[in-house]
């Protein structure tokens, strides 16, 4: 499984986001003590719910998750942290 890491920002950026190519199962691991926030989205426009409202994560907490064909997965943070397996 290769992993990237990722030092995030308060909002949705296009350097914090990850775009499927075929059908693909993933971990998001948190690996700063700050909440992430993410969400998947169809197109490569930012996300159009604010920030906060995105799906949580918790400090050093991960998650599984498949991401399909196309879609893209963002993740924020003020000075969070993530690292994502594939």
């Amino acid at each position: 499984m290769a992993t990237t890491a990722y030092s995030l920002l308060a909002d949705w950026n296009a350097a914090n986001r990850y775009t499927s190519s075929g059908e693909t199962d993933v971990i998001l691991s948190n690996t700063s003590g700050r909440v992430v926030n993410w969400v998947l989205t169809s197109s490569d426009a930012a996300p159009s719910l604010s920030a906060a409202q995105g799906h949580p994560l918790l400090p050093y907490q991960s998650r599984a998750m498949k991401v399909l064909d196309g879609e893209r997965l963002w993740f924020c943070g003020a000075g969070a942290s993530v690292s994502l397996g594939i």
